[in-house]
């Protein structure tokens, strides 16, 4: 019924925020079911930088929609800095190098630019995937097709995992949970190595793929119809989100009555027509982040349709 919608009507810190992440509990989130909500990092951002200040310009909102905050790796990156111990990289340049290398080029941001970004970042991946092979075993034996990945919510068990580090559920290959990290350090030294190097940038693993729907199919067509890779800051943990054809499509900041002040960004262009000067004439604003207007500017050209 309409009436038992959700509804949140003028609240009383006058900010209302979502980015894909849960917004109710008990009784309605039982009644809305599990939608399959975002793990809430870049809500939680948003939160924060919408709570530091009474008033904004609309420039002002559109910096939170370009917020690229590291806190939900930073503290995987953290743990990653306790298990390259002293003992754990004697004699081992590689695990050296990789500590040196996260502990030096870390920004506290998805930066396009971050070396230490990325190694952790795997890290995360390959602890992960190596504590749920052991936890979730049945789930692959009954189903060889199972990835843990789409379990949205997997950070949090994780994440108790690699604190508590309950013995009964460490997998028996490892002696100790230390000795398990360390594994997955040396996991994504391997994969690090196979994908540009320990130094190589995060925007070696996350740019931008922007392709035409024919490009694919029609060989070479992608060189005119796709927009150029480019490296663009943001991850899919952060208000800015972007993992490689993942992104916003669109960014749109106004206020009723206000229009002329307004921001509107979207990816590509105004046109559908790879020979228009309007194909991509909106892209590089939208990867530069930089404001353009929410309103259209004086009419250039008319299209008549006649019967």
């Amino acid at each position: 019924m309409p009436a038992e919608y959700p509804r949140l009507r003028d609240p009383q810190n006058g900010r209302i925020w979502t980015a894909n992440a849960r917004v109710v509990d008990g009784q309605m989130l039982a009644r809305l079911g599990d939608g399959n909500y975002e793990i809430g990092s870049r809500a939680h951002l948003i939160r924060q930088r919408l709570m530091a200040r009474e008033q904004f310009t609309p420039r002002d909102l559109l910096d939170i929609q370009l917020e690229t905050g590291a806190e939900f790796l930073t503290r995987w990156r953290e743990l990653l800095l306790q298990t390259l111990t002293p003992a754990a990289t004697r004699g081992n340049a590689n695990r050296a190098r990789f500590r040196e290398i996260v502990e030096r080029t870390w920004s506290g941001k998805a930066s396009a630019a971050s070396p230490g970004y990325r190694l952790t970042r795997l890290f995360r991946e390959r602890a992960s995937e190596m504590i749920i092979a052991f936890v979730l075993v049945e789930c692959y034996e009954a189903d060889r097709a199972f990835d843990y990945r789409t379990i949205r919510r997997r950070e949090g068990p994780i994440w108790a995992l690699v604190s508590q580090k309950p013995k009964h559920l460490l997998d028996p290959r490892f002696a100790s949970w230390d000795q398990l990290l360390v594994a997955a350090v040396d996991a994504a030294i391997e994969q690090a190595r196979r994908e540009g190097g320990l130094d190589a940038p995060w925007s070696q693993a996350n740019v931008t793929l922007y392709r035409h729907p024919l490009s694919a199919g029609v060989p070479l067509a992608g060189r005119w119809l796709d927009m150029p890779q480019r490296p663009v800051d943001g991850d899919l943990y952060t208000p800015r989100m972007h993992w490689g054809s993942n992104a916003a499509s669109e960014r749109m900041i106004v206020s009723p009555g206000r229009e002329e002040h307004g921001i509107m960004q979207m990816p590509t262009g105004q046109s559908g027509h790879p020979l228009s000067p309007y194909y991509a004439n909106s892209h590089e604003a939208w990867l530069k982040g930089e404001p353009t207007p929410f309103l259209p500017g004086k009419t250039e050209h008319t299209l008549t349709l006649t019967p």
